[in-house]
C-alpha cells in the first residue's frame, strides 16, 4: 500500500459513512486527516494548509468549486469525488480528476498521487522509459494545474501540456540522472511557456 506519511489530506464530503471509511483508508495509508467535513464552510477553515483533497462537488446543497479554486491557487492536487454525474464542473477547473464515487479507493490515491516508484530494473536504461512513461501519466493533472496557473487560459494551458509532453518524448533519452519526472516536465513547461506563452493565448 502507498505510503502517504504526513500528508495533510482534506476529506469534504457529506455522506457520514462513505467520509469514515475514506477517512480510514488513507489514514491507514499514513495521511493526516483534516476533517472529514460536510459542508463548504467547514473545508474553507483546512483549505490554507491542506495538501491535497478529496471534494465531494455538492456539499449540502452548496458546491464545493470556491475551495477548488483556493486550492488551484496554491497548487494544491485535488479530486473531485461525486455521486452526481449532472453537475457541470466549470472549465478552469476541468484539468482534475473528477471520479465517480463507484471509484475504488485506490484509483482515488492514484489520482492525488504518483505511483510509488518501481524496484530497480536489472537494466536500468531497457526499463526507465516505461517508468517515466508511468509517471508522466499520474502527474498530468498535477501538471495541467501548473499549466493553467502559468496562462490563466482553458485551451491555452492545454496546447501548454500537449506542448510539454511532446518535447519530453523527444528529448527523454536526455532526462537528468537523478532528477524526478515532476521536475523534469515542469522545468520544460516553464522553458515553453516563456518561449511561446504569449502565442499559445492567441
Amino acid at each position: 500500500m502507498r505510503n502517504l506519511r504526513g500528508l495533510h489530506l482534506l476529506i469534504a464530503e457529506d455522506e457520514w459513512l462513505l467520509a469514515s471509511d475514506l477517512a480510514k483508508f488513507f489514514s491507514d495509508m499514513g495521511a493526516i486527516i483534516l476533517g472529514p467535513v460536510a459542508t463548504v464552510e467547514q473545508a474553507e477553515q483546512h483549505a490554507q494548509t491542506a495538501e491535497a483533497a478529496i471534494l465531494d462537488v455538492d456539499l449540502q446543497g452548496k458546491y464545493v468549486f470556491p475551495i477548488a479554486d483556493e486550492l488551484m491557487s496554491r497548487n494544491v492536487p485535488f479530486v473531485f469525488f461525486s455521486g452526481c454525474d449532472r453537475i457541470a464542473i466549470p472549465e478552469h477547473l476541468r484539468f482534475a480528476s473528477s471520479l465517480s464515487k463507484s471509484s475504488s479507493r485506490t484509483a482515488l490515491a492514484d489520482a492525488l498521487c504518483s505511483p510509488e516508484p518501481l524496484l530497480e530494473p536489472t537494466t536500468a536504461t531497457v526499463a526507465q522509459p516505461t517508468s517515466v512513461a508511468d509517471d508522466v501519466v499520474s502527474l498530468l493533472p498535477k501538471l495541467r494545474l501548473a499549466a493553467r496557473l502559468l496562462l490563466d487560459d482553458a485551451r491555452a494551458s492545454d496546447r501548454l501540456v500537449e506542448l510539454t509532453l511532446e518535447s519530453a518524448l523527444e528529448d527523454i533519452d536526455n532526462k537528468p540522472a537523478g532528477s524526478s519526472t515532476a521536475d523534469w516536465l515542469n522545468g520544460i513547461m516553464r522553458g515553453i511557456a516563456r518561449a511561446r506563452g504569449s502565442s499559445l493565448l492567441h
